[in-house]
């Protein structure tokens, strides 16, 4: 075990012990203020009620594992999605852990066949792991039977869902403070990847009435390499980035629609039916089949919404895309998460456009819109990648007033390697319209350009990759946001009425822009290829 490891499970197993005490089978003793001052911090929280946040991969499961072997009664694990439910069991299962499962849509006869797991009346002994979510424990009969099995530790995983989602669509998460006052266990714990300082605080206040012992490990995932490609037509981007990434792959989508219309570009771009789609709304038997197929799976394309991404393992995925932006800078680390848990080197890549700044501009102020901004930062900043996200975690060592001097150094970014788009040069494929609209001013209307520019570019793409993946509706969308943006302009005089061109005074900026972006190019090039290449 890690040393972080060895200090949660021995508050957790110090307070199952405190709970069992001779001083503590009063039932009218409040099991939050056992007599035991060695289980309170020096703050004078008890260490019983912790949160633990520490990076994906990094073991959180152990940590209430073994304790659950170890303890008197039966620990309840609340999960937030099916997905990592059934992962979980999985896993639990292959261990010889032998859980009870609690989730919704269960038949009467699963049903009861789990109550059986639980008290077991099945032939095997009780489950010392329960597994079961929010909204199951709401049900009385569930949590009454669950409630006699007198569970002596609950742990909550990823539990800034009881933040990001208790306060808008699932209420239940803001329930668990008074679940934890019903079944009175000795030990409660809070485990996460990914919380800021105000997201640990709401934590604190709904599970514990705000006094939280905070466990925290190093924050940083040293084997991610982070990076932003910068587009306005994202499913052309995204094909490009899957050609040149290593596989397994996930791409997180932000809509069901979303993951099956993208699995289709893909299979139908690449010839390839190694790529499949996953999200909420898939039956029960659909999800298994997936989860199953993807597991075993070393070529496997996955695309999916944030139903798949928490806590799922598959410890080989080399490289994960986000083709659209996620909500705030920790679910970006959470999802980006999913990569190299095996501990190799894993790519993580953000598709970022022009619309995705705005739609976070069009947001009300507040924190959800504070929280969204730090993505925003990271990916146009033109700051360290890591240490944006870094900051967002409360990571005192993310910047230069760090203690002591002892500051994160980046294990790898597209900033610290040079191979970032720098600021003010335009998306590659932005820059290649306004190129041909230089070359070509005047002398196309935007709906001959759209036509001409797909044409063109399918004829380059097939040249380079053997594929054609350029859509006309992709120029057509990158040609209305550069006339809106004034980039270029329709003509609405006489001569040439009806063209497209770029204004003059943007045209002189345009040139500037693109030959300080062949130099920078060349030194690039020349860094890493050889001094005489450029001979």
């Amino acid at each position: 075990l890690y040393p972080w490891q060895r200090l949660v499970i021995a508050n957790i197993l110090d307070s199952m012990h405190a709970g069992n005490s001779d001083a503590r089978q009063n039932k009218d003793t409040i099991i939050s203020d056992p007599s035991d001052d060695d289980l309170y911090d020096e703050d004078g929280v008890l260490r019983g009620r912790q949160i633990v946040l520490l990076p994906t991969g990094a073991g959180k499961s152990l940590c209430f594992q073994i304790p659950a072997l170890l303890g008197s009664g039966p620990t309840l694990v609340i999960y937030p999605l099916l997905a990592l439910m059934g992962d979980q069991k999985r896993r639990m299962d292959e261990g010889g852990l032998d859980p009870a499962i609690f989730r919704g849509n269960q038949t009467a006869e699963e049903r009861e066949a789990q109550y059986k797991r639980l008290e077991g009346t099945d032939g095997r002994p009780p489950a010392q792991l329960i597994i079961a979510n929010p909204e199951v424990l709401a049900g009385e009969k569930v949590l009454s039977r669950i409630a006699a099995r007198k569970p002596c530790h609950i742990a909550i995983d990823e539990a800034h869902c009881v933040s990001e989602w208790g306060d808008s669509f699932r209420p239940s998460y803001l329930e668990l403070g008074k679940l934890i006052t019903r079944l009175h266990p000795p030990a409660v714990t809070a485990f996460t990847a990914t919380a800021s300082p105000p997201v640990l605080k709401r934590i604190s206040e709904v599970l514990y009435n705000g006094e939280a012992h905070l466990v925290r490990g190093e924050a940083d995932r040293p084997n991610i390499v982070y990076s932003v490609e910068h587009c306005r037509a994202k499913d052309a981007a995204l094909v490009r980035e899957v050609l040149k990434r290593p596989r397994p792959l996930v791409v997180f989508c932000a809509t069901r629609g979303g993951t099956e219309r993208v699995a289709s570009l893909l299979r139908n771009v690449f010839f390839d039916t190694d790529i499949k789609f996953y999200h909420a709304g898939l039956q029960k038997d659909e999800k298994i089949e997936v989860e199953t197929w993807f597991h075993g799976h070393e070529r496997a394309i996955l695309c999916t919404t944030c139903a798949w991404g928490m806590g799922v393992d598959k410890k080989d995925v080399r490289t994960v895309i986000h083709r659209d932006a996620p909500p705030t800078a920790e679910a970006y680390i959470q999802e980006a998460g999913r990569g190299g848990r095996d501990g190799t080197v894993a790519q993580a890549i953000l598709l970022w456009s022009p619309a995705d700044l705005k739609r976070i501009q069009a947001k009300k102020d507040g924190l959800e819109k504070q929280r969204a901004l730090v993505l925003a930062r990271m990916a146009q900043s033109g700051e360290c990648r890591r240490m944006v996200l870094l900051r967002a975690l409360g990571d005192i060592r993310a910047g230069k007033d760090a203690p002591g001097g002892e500051q994160v150094l980046c294990a790898g970014c597209d900033i610290c390697n040079g191979t970032a788009l720098k600021k003010g040069q335009e998306a590659m494929d932005t820059q290649v319209v306004l190129d041909y609209i230089d070359k070509n001013g005047r002398a196309f209307s935007k709906n001959e350009a759209e036509g001409s520019l797909c044409e063109a570019g399918n004829r380059v793409a097939f040249l380079q990759y053997g594929i054609r993946y350029w859509k006309r509706s992709d120029f057509s969308s990158i040609l209305s946001e550069l006339i809106e943006e004034g980039k270029i302009r329709e003509r609405i005089y006489w001569p040439f009425m009806g063209s497209i061109e770029i204004p003059q005074t943007r045209r002189l900026n345009h040139h500037l822009q693109f030959g300080l972006h062949r130099l920078h190019r060349l030194r690039f090039l020349q860094r890493h290829l050889g001094p005489g290449l450029l001979l």
